[in-house]
């Protein structure tokens, strides 16, 4: 193994440690739902308000973000900002206040919210082209890890130590001695100096260039469509106690599987494009199987077995991993000079609309007593979505992009 693939490892091993404790941390109240709402004696709408407190900010911060990059370079962004990161969870491990939480939650927004897009520069500048979307995939799947560890952890760390702080308390420790192995080990680029991208004009006008690029807008309704899917996952633990009648340690079992599902899906959907050449039909076909798993979801009853919830639940996780390839189509339907800002424009939107989204859909569980007719709405946009993408979704595998 010559010495650059060596570096390209050890820079991705270490980005990959991150974004496995960032997707902890932002699954987190997600996990804790149940726990929150009783500990803190707030209604759905609140605990979806406290949820939305990362995710909103961290869309926001997508917009300035693929600026960062290119201003700080990948190495700067990742380290100042994981250290930003590392504030907001230990805010939130000793916080007992909803105010507190939610001021962590904000922070944590902020902090993670650039680590993702740097995080892929790094990938497309490291990889070769025939393994980016490999990479991608695998990247990608630490999500999935992060989420499996916090949806089964919390309720294990609860029947283990009586709390879910314990738990925290170790990402925490993790995250601190990951940001020194960021510190050492991440360099921007192979090349000496790094590539530097030149924005034309103002920052501002490099958004406007952006936005106008009719190129990118089949990209960008397809990844908020998709996005709009995790308003569901967000509720997972409070919607299978509620609406499927399982415990929190059921639940939390059911959950967690979809993350390993859902991890197991990116590389096998980043690997299956890069084998079949193909980016279109793995995304149509893929976003069709998760519709009709849903369908299967709202109409199974309550009292069930596990097993049963289970196999639905992670069959729909994994299906629905057709958004880990909408980073990869960005830098083929798009110059380089762009695509930074088109995945940050991109990303922004989609957590905008579905934090957004997120209290309004426990607000509607709260006014309507029951999760049917929110999630009946969640599958009409996967529907939707599913529809559009299959009438304007064009290939873009293998292009190579000028201005």
């Amino acid at each position: 193994m010559d010495k650059q693939r060596r570096v390209a490892l050890s820079i991705f091993v270490t980005i990959c440690v991150t974004y496995f404790v960032e997707n902890f941390l932002r699954t987190t109240a997600s996990a804790l739902t149940p726990i929150l709402i009783q500990e803190l004696g707030i209604t759905r709408g609140a605990m979806g308000l406290l949820i939305t407190g990362y995710f909103l900010v961290y869309g926001v911060m997508q917009f300035p973000a693929g600026a960062l990059t290119d201003i700080l370079g990948p190495r700067r962004s990742i380290i100042w900002f994981t250290a930003l990161t590392i504030l907001g969870c230990a805010l939130f491990w000793l916080s007992y206040r909803y105010e507190l939480l939610f001021a962590a939650q904000f922070i944590m927004g902020v902090g993670t919210s650039v680590f993702y897009l740097n995080a892929l520069t790094l990938v497309t500048r490291w990889f070769p082209p025939n393994r980016k979307a490999t990479a991608v995939g695998i990247l990608s799947a630490t999500t999935g890890i992060g989420a499996f560890t916090s949806y089964l952890g919390f309720p294990l760390s609860i029947e283990i130590w009586g709390s879910w702080r314990p738990l925290y308390l170790g990402m925490l420790v993790i995250l601190a001695v990951n940001w020194l192995m960021n510190y050492t080990f991440i360099k921007d680029s192979p090349l000496d100096p790094p590539p530097k991208v030149k924005l034309r004009g103002s920052i501002i006008e490099a958004y406007k260039q952006t936005l106008r690029d009719r190129r990118l807008y089949p990209l960008f309704f397809g990844y908020i469509m998709v996005g709009l899917n995790f308003i569901l996952f967000q509720w997972a633990n409070q919607y299978l106690i509620e609406a499927k009648q399982l415990t929190y340690v059921q639940s939390g079992m059911v959950t967690s599987l979809g993350t390993v599902t859902g991890f197991l899906g990116c590389i096998a959907l980043g690997a299956l494009s890069d084998r079949l050449k193909q980016r279109r039909l793995p995304v149509i076909v893929f976003l069709g199987v998760y519709t009709a798993l849903l369908v299967c979801m709202i109409m199974l009853p309550g009292g069930f077995p596990v097993v049963i919830y289970a196999l639905v639940w992670g069959s729909m996780c994994l299906s629905n991993s057709t958004w880990v390839l909408f980073p990869s189509m960005v830098g083929e339907v798009v110059p380089q000079q762009k695509a930074n800002m088109g995945f940050g424009v991109m990303n922004g939107l989609m957590m905008i609309i579905s934090s957004i989204s997120t209290p309004i859909y426990g607000s509607l569980v709260d006014a309507t007593g029951s999760f049917l007719i929110p999630t009946i709405i969640s599958l009409g946009f996967s529907v939707f979505s599913f529809i559009v993408l299959s009438i304007f979704l064009r290939e873009s595998y293998g292009n190579v992009v000028k201005e």
